[in-house]
Formats: structure tokens, sequence, C-alpha cells
């Protein structure tokens, strides 16, 4: 799982040394003005045609890393797939993050709405 915090201007994604592994990636650290939108859903409301780049495709079980979604790249890090932060960005590497936060997601996504003015 990820920590997920949000300090001065930006939102800092910490994954644990497992989920690097994982991924093949470090941490993120996303501009609040780079951010669109934030969410928590579950994985039955997203689609399943991701293609990975580089990382850990096992569903159920461990999805992180780099995937090819929605005309763009995606940084994905879940297990159940169940109460995931899903950020919608502009200007980055990455179109969309999805993260399974070690503390309460709803939380997190209420303060970066309400950071970005929505």
């Amino acid at each position: 799982m990820a920590n997920v915090t949000v300090e001065n201007n930006a939102v800092i994604i910490e994954l644990s040394t497992m989920d690097k592994i994982w991924a093949v990636h470090g941490g993120l650290k996303i501009p609040l003005v780079h951010i669109t939108s934030a969410r928590v859903e579950d994985e039955n409301g997203w689609d399943y045609w991701w293609r990975k780049v580089i990382g850990t495709g096992a569903p159920g079980l461990k999805t992180a890393g780099t995937f090819f979604a929605n005309g763009g790249l995606a940084f994905l890090d879940f297990e159940s797939g169940r109460s995931c932060l899903v950020l919608e960005t502009q200007h980055e590497r990455y179109k969309t993050v999805i993260v399974q936060p070690g503390e309460d997601p709803d939380r997190i996504a209420a303060e970066i709405n309400r950071r970005i003015g929505r």
C-alpha cells in the first residue's frame, strides 16, 4: 500500500520497498496544479484493457507499475482494488494514477479536491 500525503503544493506518493520492486518505480510527486480530479473507486468501475509497460500485473494479487490505458500512461499500485485513490492529471507523465493508500482514501481525495478548488 502507498503512503499518500498532501504537502505544500504537491501530492506525494511513497511506496513501500516491496511496492517499489513490484512497480519497478520509486515514489511520485505530483504538483496540485497538475491534478484535475481526485476520487475514490473500486476496480469494478475500471476498464480492464490496460496493457502493462513495466511492473507487475497479477489481478487479485498485485497490480503495480506503468500501464498503457485511455490513450496515455497510468501508474497503478493496488492489491484488492478496493477503496483506491484515483488521480487524473494533466502535464504529467502519467495521465491517471491509481493507488491503494494505507489510510483513509476519502479524506485524502477530499483534501486534494479542496486544494484544487473542486
